[in-house]
């Protein structure tokens, strides 16, 4: 009796320090049900009155008649059963010691006692002897057997499912749930120390049950941790799930989590930081963390969780995932994006300079020969290296756009930068006329220093691809209410309906077209890069139209604004309405 007073008392007040949980009241209920068993049967030895010791006799099954039921119900929440629960389950479940204990109160027809018989001991102890009705057997001694070896059955089922982690205390509760069934057949076959001709020892068996279920509270943190069920999920993670106590001890882990700890030669019950001193809960990891386990690093993504009940931290989750092969991965990414500038530094700087040396020393050579099979030499080595200077320029603006770390995407005027390739082209190609709008248009698109870069290679490839004597080239702007068009029209041969997606492509060429193809797939990466789009149409009577949709900064901030306030508002609906 004072084991379970005690335990009661200490449900109490984990009570009003951390609040009412449904396992909480379950287990407070089976508590109440053994204080009154023992507190009764205590109190019916201590008296020698044999009416007195009858009342008391009667009144102590106010706590085994429903203790069965009760420990069922307990072991359905423990186990994530709640929902199960309904008051029609309740109701059942209670009926029939309900209809015990009327029956035993009023034992019509000796249907529970059938005689009583005071028996005084050689040490002087009365004892009163119960004979025992066919409703008692039924009602009290039949059903709650059941129930207890129903809820045995389901807690072990869900310790062995669950694993290893679990099993102890799981056995602790089930040892607890079978010690009074199991006194009470020792005592019916008079193993020793029970005798039937002595004193009842079986109500000493919740004390059984009161310290079994007070050392899985006690050395589990049986109460404050999630039930059973409530590790599902957590067990079929791929991720290693460490359970802290408020004490920053191991107190369960997922399978995944105990191959982790052995590796580390650790166990559940050790400090966490035993195990690596980067895995200390408080602390914040915003990338992944190096361990090493024998001078070998391992590399794992931390992520901690505090568990909080009235404002009290009561313990913490830690999920770790091994991410040593990703780091690997990543640091090869990181190694080929150096060698990429380095790179880009060669071509943006030796090759290019290289380049232009001797492209402007075979244009001056080129003046003062005479000799036709030399002038046709000079004009192959010149041409090849406009070419060579083409590509460097290309591949220099193709690596800017991928080694580009941040979003440099701003609110661009459109009309200066058009105007000034649109010039450069023009001068650069006398045989070609460039056309560009009556007015400069006054729009504003997202985009950065690479914008001239597209309109560079869109005109390019308009002149350079066209197959007429007199390349012709048009250029409008279109502005919409989210964003703006530049059409860049030609008189060339055009492109073919099944080649208008595939030109884009990295190496693609238009319809027989000389060059290296990474023109406008260059101009596709940068306009993605902006969130528009490019594409081809048909021009009238002949030749191509390159479309380019920039967005407006102006459109992307509505559209930002209008994630947030759908995300408030999802937020809010998910919060309590107040009047």
């Amino acid at each position: 009796m004072v084991v379970s007073i005690l335990l009661g008392v200490y449900s109490l007040h984990h009570i009003r320090t951390n609040g009412r949980s449904p396992v909480l009241s379950a287990f407070f209920a089976v508590d109440i049900g053994l204080v009154l068993w023992t507190g009764f049967s205590a109190l019916k030895l201590l008296h020698t009155d044999p009416a007195v010791k009858l009342a008391f006799y009667r009144a102590l099954y106010l706590g085994v008649a429903p203790l069965g039921p009760l420990v069922f119900l307990f072991v359905l929440v423990h186990t994530d059963r709640v929902r199960k629960i309904r008051p029609r389950l309740l109701a059942v479940l209670l009926s029939l010691p309900f209809v015990f204990l009327v029956l035993l109160f009023t034992n019509p027809g000796g249907l529970t006692i059938q005689s009583t018989n005071v028996v005084t001991t050689a040490d002087g102890l009365v004892i009163l002897r119960v004979t025992v009705g066919p409703a008692h057997v039924v009602l009290q001694l039949l059903y709650n057997a059941i129930l207890s070896i129903a809820a045995v059955g389901i807690i072990l089922y869900e310790a062995f499912r669950l694993g290893r982690s679990y099993i102890q205390q799981a056995v602790l509760v089930s040892i607890g749930i079978a010690a009074p069934f199991v006194f009470a057949f020792c005592s019916s076959l008079g193993v020793p120390p029970f005798n039937p001709e002595g004193v009842n020892l079986v109500p000493t068996s919740a004390a059984v049950t009161a310290l079994a279920i007070g050392i899985a509270i006690f050395r589990y943190r049986f109460l404050e941790l999630p039930p059973l069920a409530y590790t599902t999920a957590m067990e079929a993670s791929p991720d290693s799930v460490l359970v802290l106590g408020p004490n920053e001890r191991i107190v369960h882990v997922n399978d995944r989590g105990a191959d982790f700890l052995d590796r580390f030669g650790s166990e559940v019950g050790d400090f966490v930081t035993d195990v690596s001193p980067m895995l200390d809960p408080r602390t914040p990891h915003n990338d992944s963390v190096r361990v090493d386990n024998d001078d070998v690093p391992m590399f794992l993504s931390v992520r901690s969780q505090r568990l909080v009940r009235q404002n009290q931290v009561v313990g913490w989750v830690i999920v770790l995932r091994d991410v040593t092969e990703l780091h690997r991965q990543k640091q090869v990414v990181l190694d080929q994006n150096e060698k990429l500038r380095l790179l880009n530094q060669i071509v943006r700087h030796d090759i290019r300079n290289d380049t232009a040396v001797v492209l402007g020393n075979a244009r001056l050579v080129e003046e003062m020969v005479d000799d036709e099979r030399a002038r046709t030499r000079l004009e192959t080595i010149i041409r090849n290296s406009e070419h060579t200077a083409e590509l460097t320029e290309t591949v220099r603006n193709l690596m800017k756009t991928m080694l580009e770390d941040e979003e440099t995407s701003r609110a661009t005027s459109i009309d200066g930068v058009l105007w000034d390739e649109a010039t450069e082209v023009r001068d650069g190609n006398p045989n070609a006329t460039v056309k560009l709008p009556d007015e400069r248009p006054d729009a504003t698109v997202l985009a950065d220093d690479m914008l001239g870069t597209v309109f560079r290679n869109l005109l390019t490839n308009a002149i350079r691809h066209n197959d007429t004597p007199e390349p012709t080239v048009r250029i409008s702007v279109e502005s919409r209410q989210d964003d703006v068009l530049v059409k860049i029209a030609d008189n060339g041969p055009g492109i073919p309906d099944d080649r208008k997606h595939e030109v884009f492509g990295r190496g693609e060429k238009g319809f027989e077209s000389p060059g290296t193809g990474l023109g406008l797939y260059l101009v596709d990466t940068i306009v993605s890069g902006y969130g528009g789009d490019v594409w081809v149409e048909d021009n009238a009577p002949r030749g191509s139209v390159f479309v380019v949709r920039f967005e407006k900064p102006e459109s992307r901030r509505v559209e930002l604004g209008r994630v947030a306030l759908n995300q408030s508002e999802s937020d809010s609906d998910r919060q309590p309405k107040r009047p």
